[in-house]
């Protein structure tokens, strides 16, 4: 009984994934002009859930656009299937939580982003877990106090805002 419950089961994560797959949009269907991706039959900006695929066909990013940019949480993966990024965006900008994954699953950097650029708390860490960086941006650049790499380096205060 039990493996037959476990049966469906699987049945129907393999055909949601299917089904995700059919309700998104293949990214290298749609057309690109700069950041914008287009309807290939209207040429209007696309707003919908979308997926690219590796060559072997696993899927290598996923995410929404809206109105042809990407828009909320946009996550790519490893040809393993594991997470390798995730990313927010606001009309095509990054804007908020960044963090990317090794290939062993463990945490490489986690920060955010504030009109495309590095804002804020980040932790950058090496393959077996153990802390890199740590240090904070306001708008790209670095301030305030650094451990980056065993050493402590001072930047300019990071302004209150």
């Amino acid at each position: 009984m039990k493996r037959m419950a476990l049966f469906l089961i699987s049945i129907s994560l393999m055909g949601a994934a299917d089904l995700y797959a059919q309700s998104s949009t293949d990214l290298g269907d749609l057309m690109r002009r700069g950041d914008v991706y287009l309807d290939p039959e209207t040429r209007e900006p696309y707003t919908g859930a979308v997926f690219a695929r590796f060559e072997e066909g696993m899927i290598s990013e996923s995410g929404v656009l809206e109105n042809g940019k990407k828009e909320g949480r946009y996550e790519y993966f490893y040809l393993s299937g594991r997470i390798r990024m995730l990313e927010t965006y606001n009309s095509g900008i990054l804007e908020g939580l960044t963090e990317t994954y090794f290939k062993n699953e463990q945490l490489a950097d986690k920060g955010t982003y504030r009109e495309g650029e590095w804002d804020g708390p980040y932790e950058a860490y090496w393959v077996r877990g153990w802390l890199a960086e740590r240090g904070n941006w306001k708008l790209g650049e670095r301030c305030g106090d650094w451990i980056s790499f065993g050493q402590t380096i001072m930047y300019p205060a990071c302004p209150n805002e």
